[in-house]
């Protein structure tokens, strides 16, 4: 089975620095722009959402432009909210996780270890805290008790030609993704690879939990995908420039990267 894959960027900010993106803060002051992006991908089973993104009023919250809501994707692929029955949430930053309420119908897939990172005593340190909002995890606990969040451990089959696979590293229990398209086997990487410059330089981003599982990451899309250009990285404005537009209209935020 071949999926498709589509990218949305949702969100960007121009005024990041190359030297915000390396760990050590490496890279210089040039401007290198950061994009939101989540993903949706289309099989014979439906639509799968991967993340969730964040509304309009948390991106101003961040500072963050260019806003482009998800259900304006899901339109132009020809589906509601309503209509998307599984949602894999790769971890629980508020970029990544900040609409789960868009998808009543959903179940939702998470690692465990991303639930017990949020809810241990890392959390207990500012650094670490930074990136996650309590809503977010409240809104993940009550998908559990809701009997709509099956926490995995470690690699998962998902669908025919779709598996999860846990790395840490950015976060304990980050997860990407590995799924079979037409040009060959993908890896939605989201932030184990920020950029593409991070696994070209193997350094990661400096939002990190785990410096060792970040490295080790690196190795891990390299063997999920079938060539280079199949790593998607989760905030590279590269991401939907580099692609053809998914629909008419479409062109520079949602891209279909099959």
């Amino acid at each position: 089975m071949s999926w498709e894959v589509h990218a949305l960027r949702y969100a960007a900010d121009g005024a990041r620095r190359a030297n915000q993106w390396f760990l050590g803060g490496s890279g210089g002051d040039a401007p290198m722009p950061i994009a939101y992006h989540a993903f949706l991908l289309r099989g014979p089973g439906g639509v799968i959402a991967m993340d969730t993104a964040a509304d309009a009023a948390r991106c101003a919250r961040y500072g963050k432009g260019e806003f482009r809501p998800l259900e304006e994707a899901l339109a132009a692929l020809g589906t509601a909210p309503a209509e998307v029955r599984t949602v894999i949430q790769t971890h629980l930053h508020w970029d990544h996780a900040g609409q789960p309420g868009l998808f009543p119908e959903a179940t939702f897939h998470l690692q465990a270890r991303e639930m017990a990172h949020v809810t241990g005593p890392a959390m207990r340190h500012a650094v670490l805290r930074a990136g996650y909002e309590t809503a977010d995890i409240n809104a993940a606990i009550d998908l559990l008790h809701g009997g709509r969040l099956v926490l995995h451990r470690g690699e998962v089959r998902l669908a025919e030609g779709l598996t999860l696979h846990h790395v840490g590293g950015h976060t304990d229990g980050l997860q990407i993704v590995r799924v079979h398209t037409r040009r060959g086997w993908m890896c939605l990487a989201t932030d184990a690879v920020a950029h593409r410059a991070n696994l070209d330089r193997r350094i990661p981003f400096p939002a990190i939990f785990h410096v060792g599982d970040a490295l080790d990451a690196f190795e891990t899309v390299s063997a999920l995908a079938d060539a280079p250009e199949l790593i998607i990285p989760g905030h590279d404005p590269w991401v939907t420039e580099a692609h053809p537009a998914s629909a008419p209209g479409t062109q520079g935020w949602l891209s279909r990267l099959d």
